[in-house]
């Protein structure tokens, strides 16, 4: 177990395109085999050394009939403290947490916070979805997602998967699931617990949302992947799309696909059926995460620890999360916020003025 404070996800990313250039340019050269197996061990035990990276129906654009926030105003409040919090999910009366300084999941009651019960997973979990009616960990380490079962938390099946998975998301009855380091995009049968062949993207994999019938993947370039798992005999389509500098997170809803990018502190809405950005906001910061909840675009920024409203255009000020953000997750009309340094579950809200 690490005290040593994580780096950013901004940090993360770099360091994961470093080693995939690295590795990239290795494979033109003599004895490239050798000298690309080393780069792809140490890739692993660097990135796996530090904190993780964390449905709907086609519409043409964002649309207009959401509400305006008017004069109201942002309410946070803590539901768990723990040492580092890297993905949270709720559902069927119960809510869990991954913490992966020290490589734990954490069952709690999502009403007071109060632990349940724990489970040691030594491969430290960064990404978590709840599925089919099992939770799934995705761990670093070990390159592995387990199967979990919600209620005894016991480990069902323990799938591997290409080195440094990072992110899942859920489609057309499967998992998916991103791999930072082997650039790829896995599905696992949630039946079988079986993975299927591994779909390699040029432009890396990091981030994973799921909607309007396909997947979209940011990666370790300045693009997100568009990709439509093949149906029958039909193949896989990749479409890249160029976003800004350093895109990690990604979001669908409210008529659009949604893309932070935390180099060039904007966030982009990308119109899902022509694959073309409708808007780009200028953020400044660190934008690294955002969710869609009821029509509304929730940003939470890396450099300030600020959560808010991105979309639709408000009076609301940010409000300060006193932790670095590492995953959103829609909960009614507001969001839970999973920090690390130090680690918490915040649940915000949006609470409408007189």
């Amino acid at each position: 177990m690490s005290s040593a404070r994580p780096p950013s996800d901004r940090q993360v990313r770099r360091q994961a395109q470093s080693l995939t250039d690295r590795a990239r340019a290795q494979q033109g050269t003599a004895g490239s085999s050798k000298r690309l197996w080393l780069i792809v061990i140490g890739a692993a035990v660097v990135i796996g050394a530090v904190v993780g990276i964390l449905l709907a129906t086609r519409s043409s654009s964002p649309p207009t009939g959401v509400p305006d926030a008017g004069s109201g105003s942002l309410s946070l409040q803590t539901v768990v403290k723990i040492p580092a919090a890297s993905a949270v999910v709720r559902g069927d009366g119960g809510a869990w947490v991954t913490d992966d300084l020290r490589n734990l999941l954490i069952r709690f009651d999502p009403a007071t916070g109060k632990t349940r019960s724990t489970r040691h997973l030594a491969g430290r979990p960064v990404a978590l979805v709840l599925a089919h009616g099992d939770l799934w960990v995705a761990s670093m380490i070990t390159n592995t997602v387990d199967e979990i079962s919600p209620a005894s938390l016991k480990v069902l099946a323990s799938v591997s998967v290409p080195t440094g998975p990072s992110g899942l998301a859920v489609l057309n009855g499967r998992i998916w699931v991103t791999s930072v380091i082997g650039n790829t995009l896995t599905s696992i049968d949630p039946v079988t617990a079986k993975a299927g062949p591994p779909i390699t993207l040029s432009a890396g994999a990091v981030r994973v949302a799921a909607g309007f019938g396909a997947l979209w993947v940011t990666g370790t370039s300045d693009e997100v992947t568009e990709v439509q798992p093949s149906v029958g005999s039909s193949q896989t389509r990749t479409y890249p799309i160029t976003t800004g500098s350093g895109p990690i997170g990604v979001a669908t809803g409210a008529g659009a696909v949604w893309v932070a990018n935390a180099v060039s502190g904007t966030v982009v809405s990308i119109n899902p059926t022509t694959r073309q950005i409708t808007h780009t906001y200028k953020t400044g910061g660190d934008p690294l995460d955002l969710t869609v909840a009821q029509g509304r675009v929730w940003l939470a920024d890396g450099s300030t620890d600020h959560l808010g409203v991105l979309y639709p255009a408000t009076n609301l000020g940010p409000i300060t999360l006193h932790g670095t953000p590492r995953g959103l997750l829609t909960d009614g009309s507001g969001v839970w916020v999973a920090t690390a340094n130090p680690g918490r579950i915040y649940s915000a809200s949006l609470v409408n003025g007189g």
